[in-house]
């Protein structure tokens, strides 16, 4: 019997959107990755229907296409992936499916845990939202069988709303995701040393409380390591090379680190891989077993230059740590992505300045220089809407455009050229360019770094 088709789908965007499940953004620079989300489900759906993924950024699938697609397909449902920059456009497509055709529509993202029901309320053609990609009560849902309550799901039933069973245990374990339905030769990041890539989750959101990211409130649960194990073999069979592990912080816990990094090692996966990392979670033994299994680079959230500030958005390190970590994962010849943002509330002029001086002090590789944004969740927004820098309501933002707020001390204008100021004085150094320069090993080396230099300054 023929089984019943899901779309899972990245919608169609006027700009390269990264539809992030805790964030979303425009990619800075040249580098795209497959939605994690997404793929997670390809695994759980995989158990009971057939599976289609359209990737429309990828893949360059515009609006009027993809609606043809949809519109000319015998979908049962559609699970699409969104966030705050692209909300908007992302509902006004699923609006005009649902009047093309009946079918269920979910929407996915992080911040459906806060704002779920008030995004079902708001727009009927929505039938559900997932709160919580890993959980499998989606099944049951899209079966009909909901008499009873369901885990990361909020939905509509007889003219009410069912909201999400939120008793989730500390510890998950998924399907092996459907890597293949993903054309994962097209996806990149400067940062990979091989391809093809992807991305793997080994855990969701994060223990920290940082007050200007959305991870921390989520909540923080970790997947089986013999899970994750089952689909790096998985994947080392469909020929991926490179692996960049998702979580909002992969380093929390130096054992299960430890863990995983020696079950590569014993089960010979060759793979080359990068991950996000915590600052404070960070030792000798966790980087030398990461060394080991592969890995060649971290992204760690260094954000300010100002202790007064970390202090206040709850980061719980210091100038002297970050600069103690960076030089630790140099010793191991690990590369640095560093994350930086500018334009917190508290900031001025003078601590700008610092953070810029203190990303050309390190000997990192990468600078990321983002625009204070409050996202949903997080403490920055409601500071930001206390103190009236932002209106109430759900609106479209990206971190990567002109600031959307301004605080006491700084204007949105004067936010945006220190921005500038800070991208130009980084990567414009003639230390840093003759860095790069000795580490191109090839025309496909040279092509990347083009092709970012190109995105990266046409945005500042």
């Amino acid at each position: 019997m023929k089984r019943e088709e899901i779309l899972l789908l990245n919608p169609p965007g006027d700009k390269l959107y990264i539809r992030d499940y805790y964030c979303s953004f425009s990619s800075k620079a040249d580098y795209y990755w497959p939605p994690q989300d997404l793929i997670v489900f390809t695994g759980i759906l995989n158990q009971e229907f057939d599976i289609q993924v359209i990737d429309a950024i990828i893949n360059h699938i515009n609006e009027e296409v993809c609606l043809d697609i949809i519109l000319n397909s015998d979908f049962k449902a559609i699970i699409f992936t969104t966030g705050t920059s692209t909300m908007n456009l992302d509902l006004a497509l699923m609006e005009k499916v649902k009047k093309g055709k009946e079918l269920k529509i979910i929407a996915s993202a992080g911040i459906m845990k806060f704002i779920g029901l008030e995004i079902l309320n708001k727009y009927d053609f929505l039938d559900a939202v997932s709160t919580d990609f890993t959980e499998q009560d989606i099944i049951p849902y899209l079966k009909g069988e909901d008499n009873f309550p369901l885990k990361g799901i909020i939905y509509r039933k007889n003219g009410r709303f069912i909201e999400s069973q939120e008793k989730l245990s500390k510890t998950f374990k998924i399907p092996v995701p459907r890597h293949k339905l993903f054309d994962f030769s097209k996806y990149r990041i400067p940062i990979a040393k091989r391809f093809p890539f992807t991305v793997v989750v080994t855990s969701l959101g994060c223990p920290y409380h940082c007050g200007f990211c959305t991870a921390g409130a989520y909540g923080y649960r970790i997947r089986e390591v013999d899970n994750v194990i089952e689909e790096l073999k998985y994947l080392s069979k469909l020929g991926v090379k490179e692996i960049l592990f998702q979580d909002p912080t992969f380093t929390i816990n130096t054992k299960r680190v430890v863990e995983i990094c020696q079950k590569i090692i014993e089960n010979n996966l060759k793979f080359t891989w990068s991950c996000n990392a915590d600052i404070k979670s960070l030792n000798e033994e966790k980087i030398k077993f990461m060394k080991q299994a592969g890995c060649h680079t971290v992204s760690i959230g260094i954000e300010s230059g100002d202790d007064d500030i970390l202090k206040k958005y709850s980061k719980m390190i210091s100038v002297e740590q970050i600069k103690r970590v960076v030089e630790l994962l140099n010793a191991y010849k690990i590369k640095i992505l560093g994350y930086f943002i500018i334009g917190l509330p508290g900031e001025d002029r003078e601590s700008i300045l610092r953070t810029i001086d203190l990303a050309k002090q390190l000997d990192i590789d990468v600078a990321s220089f983002a625009i204070a944004t409050p996202d949903i969740g997080t403490r920055l927004r409601e500071e930001a809407l206390r103190k009236k820098w932002l209106s109430p309501g759900i609106d479209n933002f990206d971190s990567t455009d002109f600031p959307i707020i301004e605080t006491e001390k700084l204007s949105k204008d004067e936010v945006w050229r220190l921005r500038k100021k800070a991208v130009k004085e980084f990567y414009l150094r003639p230390s840093y360019l003759i860095k790069r320069l000795f580490k191109i090993r090839n025309f496909r080396d040279i092509k990347i770094a083009v092709s970012n230099a190109i995105s990266l300054f046409s945005k500042s």
